[in-house]
């Protein structure tokens, strides 16, 4: 087991701060993807990404139809929760190696899902509030208009934090194998000599391998916490929902929406691990 230094409150919030800023960065140049994977995630048949694309661009333009929905709240998440669960998985994983002893994967998908459900619990608002900016039926106007507006018509807990346990198991489940498999690829390529440093060529080939592994293992959760949060007035809880989607649909339908997620997720990953790296060494952190 490696040895790593305590971190304290300062080095925590600089991990948290690098992470934040990446992960913003990144989601934004893929917003566009992940408008696409709520608006086919929602629909109840099947329809082609570039269909999808092509009505949203003749509706309102590429800017507006693709590119602007949800974007606000997705700093917003970016600098928050995503942010926190990446930013806190060394100081999470360093503790579980510890307190486990050994250098297992098991303790690196726990340190992960940690923090994702974590996270995930804490900023659920947010993702409510993004899913439906990123709808083709939203209703806001704005998206601080749009915290008030769910607050005030379904009250906070109904409201705010509505699919909580599903975006709490998709939190789980994507942190836990993103990072897990990130953390492990990076240090098994370098053992085996694969990559004779850790440097961003290394960074940007460990990220692709875990964004897909991680929405691949994801997908059905991350389906049903999109149909929780965006189905205003529906009582169902994420486990009727799901019994009925695979009545209807088969296991398939939770598979919704995959290649539009995929694709984001993948490249998402790819550029965002690396910035992520490159802050925590400008901020005076160890690579990841």
């Amino acid at each position: 087991t490696r040895a790593t230094p305590a971190r304290g409150a300062p080095d925590v919030a600089r991990e948290w701060a690098a992470a934040g800023v990446g992960c913003a960065l990144a989601d934004t140049v893929f917003n566009p993807l992940e408008v696409l994977k709520v608006r086919a995630q929602q629909r109840p048949d099947a329809v082609a990404l570039r269909a999808l694309a092509r009505e949203a661009i003749a509706r309102d333009g590429f800017a507006r139809g693709l590119l602007a929905p949800g974007l606000a709240a997705t700093w917003m998440r970016g600098l928050s929760y995503t942010g926190f669960r990446i930013g806190l998985y060394p100081t999470t994983r360093d503790e579980a190696l510890r307190v486990f002893g050994g250098d297992g994967v098991g303790a690196r998908v726990l340190a992960g899902a940690v923090t994702g459900g974590i996270g995930a619990v804490v900023f659920n608002p947010i993702d409510v509030v993004r899913v439906r900016m990123q709808s083709s039926e939203c209703g806001y106007r704005s998206t601080v208009g749009a915290f008030a507006e769910v607050a005030r018509e379904e009250g906070v807990r109904r409201g705010l934090w509505r699919g909580a346990g599903a975006c709490v198991a998709r939190a789980m489940t994507l942190s836990g194998s993103q990072l897990a498999t990130y953390d492990v690829s990076k240090r098994w390529l370098l053992k085996n000599g694969t990559f004779s440093e850790d440097a961003p060529p290394l960074h940007f080939t460990c990220s692709f391998a875990s964004g897909v592994v991680a929405q691949t293992v994801t997908q059905p959760v991350d389906t049903l916490k999109t149909l929780v949060m965006s189905n205003v007035g529906d009582k169902r809880g994420a486990m009727t929902i799901a019994r009925d989607v695979i009545a209807n649909h088969g296991v398939r339908g939770l598979y919704r929406g995959y290649f539009a997620a995929a694709a984001r997720q993948g490249p998402v990953m790819t550029l965002q691990m690396p910035i992520v790296e490159a802050l925590r060494r400008f901020l005076g952190l160890e690579y990841f």
